[in-house]
């Protein structure tokens, strides 16, 4: 069972999510981040590296949690300020979400459909990552939402994770459908301080305790 190791631990959740996510985990009782738009975060940079840099400043130093657009927030928070970063636990992880497991005319579909019909299409989002109830979650703030996911979709953080030296463990599910059992197997090859951790599901299940 993955959990705590002793240390401070900030969590960062996935896109449409909040902090509820974490609700009955192992990580339930850490210090929980929200994505801009998402919740009620306090923060407000809609770039991706950028965020990753306020988070660092912020962050007092000890273990992250994260998931998804948040594992890669999480690794770039590991790059930016290493001397902060004991380990790193990572859900679904990917370098680059348009250019490994999804493709970038799929990403660029899914954005036209969030414009135009956000709610129906964040619901559908949320069933893809399966066993979440969605009515656990308000929807996040469209722009912002829809800003920050633009961001996720630009990047590939492939070259910063080989100087990432801090332990890293990730856990995939292999049937995930959004960042895919690909996504995880490319950041776990680029890294050098990495385990990998399979299960024969979906993404998010394993979190929860018992």
């Amino acid at each position: 069972m993955v959990g705590f190791t002793g240390v401070n631990m900030l969590t960062i959740h996935g896109w449409s999510f909040d902090k509820s996510v974490w609700r009955d985990t192992p990580f339930s009782v850490a210090e929980h981040l929200e994505l801009p738009g998402h919740g009620n975060s306090s923060y407000h940079e809609l770039s991706i590296e950028k965020l990753a840099h306020t988070v660092g400043k912020d962050f007092s130093g000890g273990e992250i949690v994260g998931w998804s657009l948040g594992a890669t927030v999480s690794l770039l928070v590991a790059f930016y300020y290493p001397e902060k970063v004991e380990k790193i636990t990572l859900f679904s992880p990917t370098p680059s979400f348009c250019e490994i497991f999804q493709n970038r005319t799929v990403c660029r579909n899914f954005l036209r459909k969030l414009n135009r019909d956000f709610e129906n299409t964040l619901k559908w989002f949320r069933k893809e990552c399966g066993c979440f109830d969605d009515r656990l979650f308000p929807l996040p703030e469209k722009d912002k939402s829809i800003a920050l996911l633009e961001s996720y979709m630009k990047l590939n953080i492939s070259t910063v994770l080989k100087d990432i030296k801090v332990p890293v463990d990730i856990y995939v599910g292999e049937k995930d459908r959004i960042t895919g059992l690909k996504g995880a197997l490319e950041t776990f090859k680029l890294l050098s301080n990495v385990t990998l951790n399979v299960y024969p599901d979906r993404e998010h299940y394993f979190l929860k305790e018992g």
